[in-house]
């Protein structure tokens, strides 16, 4: 008999589903912060519920902690977030503060031609680069050179055209990242939102490992992940944000 009730609980286990691990990941995307006119605004008390929503009921992983599931094919932590800011506006470090207070990592996507330079007034200057480089908890990552337009597709009449854009723009790109940060990046988010198979085999090419691009799905395994979506988190309440985070 008791062989036979050792028997039956080893059964239970391994028919039991492992409810510790889940099968996606939220990843969500932010822009600016500083009540400027735009749809991408993200208002600071808005900005601030989310961030206290996440520590007290989310699994919030660095970047790098997020392509090291998907590397080793493994399942995330119930209720993974990844939470990225876009664009290096100069509002990220009122961002950064209450980043710093909630004690999450985040990674920030720059399009490096507005990076550290003077003449761009409302970018991330070389000393606010440096304030978010002595925090540990930031991850540096790829945006573009020039975010232009021209990095779509339908913006040249060849392939071979929009190739030679993509690559012009991409080294110049990691050129300024490495003055700036000393390495490559290893993560890129496609300007407005719309990658392609062109751009992401380039970007594969030169070492980057995951792309992110907008949409409001999750990662899973099912997800390229050359084509990340993220959701947008200045149109997402902290209910909906809840309702998300807790669905998948």
């Amino acid at each position: 008999m008791p062989s036979l009730l050792r028997l039956f609980f080893l059964c239970l286990t391994l028919v039991v589903p492992d409810i510790a691990q889940a099968a996606s990941a939220t990843v969500i995307g932010y822009h600016r912060f500083d009540g400027h006119r735009s749809s991408m605004s993200m208002p600071m008390d808005v900005f601030e519920a989310h961030l206290k929503y996440l520590k007290e009921n989310a699994n919030v992983l660095s970047m790098d902690e997020f392509a090291g599931y998907i590397a080793r094919g493994e399942s995330f932590p119930p209720r993974t977030v990844v939470i990225t800011i876009d664009d290096g506006w100069s509002s990220v470090m009122q961002a950064f503060e209450l980043l710093k207070k909630y004690d999450l990592p985040f990674t920030l996507f720059l399009p490096m031609a507005y990076m550290a330079n003077p003449a761009s007034k409302a970018s991330l200057s070389a000393a606010d680069i440096e304030k978010l480089k002595a925090w540990p908890k930031v991850t540096f990552a790829d945006h573009s050179f020039s975010h232009s337009t021209r990095l779509q597709v339908s913006k040249h009449g060849s392939r071979d055209a929009y190739l030679a854009f993509l690559r012009s723009d991409l080294s110049a790109s990691r050129k300024r990242f490495f003055e700036i940060f000393g390495s490559y990046p290893k993560y890129y988010a496609y300007p407005y939102g719309h990658g392609n198979d062109v751009f992401g085999e380039l970007l594969a090419q030169n070492g980057y490992q995951l792309m992110f691009v907008t949409g409001y799905r999750p990662f899973d395994g099912n997800v390229n992940p050359r084509a990340i979506p993220r959701l947008g988190g200045h149109a997402v309440s902290v209910q909906k944000l809840k309702e998300i985070v807790e669905t998948y």
